[in-house]
């Protein structure tokens, strides 16, 4: 069969497609490091059985084991490609690596007096994947994680500062909003005025007491720290003395629209200034970041940053290690299902439209059964037969899923097919020469529908993979472990903060994948398919 396929117009054809060409390229890059993972982790489990060897250890052989797609390589949403974050991130950063230093440390402090374990061992073992506690003596550590405990006294002191400045401008905001509704009151509307008035004043008095308590954990030197506050504790207490049938436009008349303008420009300015304050000790903490936890050097230096090429998620794994350990399970979804689908399709149909009576009849009413049901809707069902199970955290439920709905493809397609080729000269001669039934179907009907079953196989793959996204994100696919379904799931809090590079990261993988096969795809039926072939 592939030999003569290898012989064809067609391959020829498909052979000389260029985009096709650089589409088989790319789905081999991402089939050598499938092999490559599966490779690891079948001498991994050799050794583990065995005892002879532990490759968890090694930095290149062991780093698209399972387990280690699961480390912490670092803080939480670290931009990738180095990008610089903004300074609340980088703050965040640096407490958790001081704070990870410190939990390093506070093992030091509880080993017993008698342990064979040193202190030194304690910290060597505290490690964040090639990144490890430099190699000083635990007293010098300390000494380095006290400076930055004290620098971090004065950005907290910032950051206090920095929340009564935010709310302050939410203040702000708001009395500018009441200010802005005076005019859609009617004249003659008392209550209204009433109300506006009481809504007004609330929102006069929430500002002055939110500039009130600013003012006094601003630095000295900052701009808003020297605002009057007269004029708007006058506007409250005018406010409160008014008559009732005071008009909202009077009403709104009373607050100091210039002391407005001139607290929103102390404000950004204030704000400005206390960046500022933050970056200086920033700096400083970030320099006894790096002497307690340099940054590896040499070959494992460049496998860190490899790992942090694409920043980490939440829980400070590798989006990059991720990605492509995703890569290996959807080409391992894909490939089986595929594969499993076409035979069993390809049997199913080339059978009921050879034999045809009974069998067709059955397996037509088989796949006319199963279309009737939304394949999604159907995929969950059997999805959740395995609830409970012990295959529920496996792959098996997915390749369970798939392939009881994607075969239905191929067999109405290689029917159709077969349907056509038993009529051919070919095939009534060998029936008349006195050959098998099933001699003939396997020899002589079922290798000239190859082509449609290479290009069944490029599309059910496609199919897989994303349905195995769309189930996994709804929670009844991959239950554990990594995989693209998987991490755009967790990414959703990451995507409200304004951090798209694990989302992001998932989809581009996926993306140049799924379009690989589909220009492959194209190019098979352009090449093979007689209602494409010109």
């Amino acid at each position: 069969m592939f030999a003569r396929l290898r012989k064809s117009r067609g391959w020829v054809r498909f052979r000389r497609n260029r985009s096709a060409n650089i589409a088989m390229w790319v789905i081999g890059a991402y089939l050598l490091l499938a092999a490559w993972i599966w490779t690891t982790e079948g001498a991994q489990s050799i050794g583990k059985n065995t005892g002879w060897w532990d490759i968890s250890d090694r930095p290149l052989l062991g780093m698209f084991l399972p387990d280690r797609t699961l480390e912490r390589v670092g803080p939480a949403q670290v931009a990738g490609f180095g990008l610089e974050q903004s300074v609340r991130e980088r703050t965040n950063h640096a407490d958790w690596l001081v704070k990870f230093v410190g939990g390093a440390l506070q093992d030091v402090d509880r080993l017993p007096a008698d342990s064979l374990i040193t202190p030194a061992q304690v910290l060597a073992r505290a490690r964040l994947s090639e990144r490890r506690i430099a190699r000083e003596p635990p007293e010098q550590i300390r000494a380095w994680h006290s400076q930055a405990g004290a620098l971090f006294e004065n950005i907290d002191s910032a950051r206090r500062a920095g929340n009564s400045l935010s709310l302050v401008r939410v203040r702000l905001a708001a009395l500018k909003g009441r200010l802005a509704e005076a005019s859609r009151f009617e004249s003659d509307d008392a209550t209204g005025a009433r109300s506006y008035r009481t809504l007004l004043l609330n929102a006069a008095e929430d500002l002055q007491f939110a500039v009130e308590d600013a003012v006094k954990v601003v630095a000295a030197d900052d701009p808003l720290s020297a605002i009057e506050l007269d004029p708007i504790r006058s506007a409250v207490d005018d406010l409160s003395d008014a008559p009732p049938d005071l008009s909202p436009e009077a009403a709104a008349a009373m607050v100091p629209r210039e002391w407005l303008k001139e607290l929103e420009r102390d404000d950004k300015q204030s704000a400005v200034a206390l960046e500022r304050r933050v970056e200086q000790p920033l700096k400083a903490i970030e320099g006894l970041v790096a002497q307690m936890l340099p940054m590896p050097t040499g070959f494992e230096g460049t496998l860190y940053k490899f790992r942090l090429s694409l920043g980490t998620d939440r829980q400070g794994r590798s989006i990059m290690v991720r990605s492509l350990y995703s890569a290996k399970i959807a080409i391992q979804v894909g490939a089986i299902v595929a594969l499993v689908s076409v035979i069993f399709g390809a049997t199913l149909g080339s059978a009921a439209a050879f034999y045809g009576g009974w069998i067709d009849h059955a397996v037509i009413w088989l796949y006319s059964s199963l279309s009737s049901l939304p394949q999604l809707v159907l995929l969950a069902v059997l999805s959740f037969m395995f609830i409970g199970s012990p295959f529920e955290k496996t792959l098996l439920p997915v390749y369970a899923a798939f392939c009881l709905t994607f075969w239905i493809g191929p067999c109405r397609v290689i029917r159709g097919e077969v349907l056509k080729i038993r009529q051919l000269e070919y095939a009534q001669a060998a029936t008349a020469i006195g050959f098998d039934r099933p001699y003939i179907l396997l020899r002589h009907i079922m290798p000239n529908t190859a082509h449609l079953m290479f290009i069944n196989f490029s599309l059910l793959f496609i199919g897989a993979i994303k349905s195995e996204v769309i189930l996994t994100f709804l929670g009844l696919g991959i239950k554990e472990g990594s995989s693209w379904g998987i991490m755009i799931s967790q990414s959703q809090p990451e995507v409200v903060n304004g951090f798209f590079w694990q989302i992001g990261a998932a989809t581009v993988f996926m993306l140049v994948l799924v379009l690989a096969f589909n220009v492959v795809s194209d190019a098979l039926q352009d090449a093979f398919d007689p209602k494409h072939v010109g």
